[in-house]
């Protein structure tokens, strides 16, 4: 597997990307595979919605400092090795899958300790979306995809219980804001 999605779109050394024309297809079946276009050299979807029957799907390929931003319209998905995210995006909410368990912090990526989020599963929250707002926990680059599945399981709930889960909402994975701007130019 590939470095992981939160880390897709970014320049390799942090420097600022150049964000090239957005580039629009048209095509029967979008392949996903882990969060990536494999048709598309490997583009890192981050939004995508429903209009009909069809799915517009936005992406971004970065290539060095060179970013190209897709904005691609299909008749059907195809995804594979998903975490459920775009699965959940699309179907306005539901189970996100997920697994793995955390060594000594709830969210390694804002730093909180796994006694922060006992200390307020003990003070009364009792749904992880409670928690996460009361301990930030799943706001880090990651958006609780390492988190949110061990916040569950120490909350006693069962992954498909809607109150494992927090809300899906854009982008699926951290996007620069250069590669946002231009989606907003037109």
């Amino acid at each position: 597997m590939s470095e992981p999605v939160w880390e897709r779109l970014r320049a390799p050394d942090q420097r600022p990307l150049r964000v090239g024309a957005i580039r629009r297809l048209e095509v029967r079946t979008l392949c996903v595979v882990d969060g990536d276009l494999p048709d598309h050299h490997g583009a890192t979807v981050f939004d995508a919605w429903r209009v009909g029957s069809s799915v517009v799907v936005r992406a971004a390929l970065v290539h060095e400092l060179d970013v190209t931003p897709m904005e691609i319209h299909a008749d059907s998905l195809a995804i594979e090795q998903s975490d459920g995210r775009l699965e959940a995006l699309l179907a306005d909410g539901g189970p996100v899958a997920g697994s793995g368990e955390l060594e000594r912090q709830a969210c390694a990526c804002r730093g909180i300790s796994q006694d922060a989020a006992y200390r307020t599963i003990a003070a009364g929250w009792e749904t992880a979306d409670a928690v996460k707002r009361a301990t930030r926990i799943g706001f880090g680059p990651c958006q609780g995809r390492r988190c949110i599945p061990w916040l569950a399981d120490r909350l006693e709930l069962d992954p498909a219980d809607p109150l494992a889960q927090v809300t899906p909402r854009p982008p699926l994975v951290p996007v620069p804001i250069s590669v946002l701007a231009a989606f907003a130019r037109e």
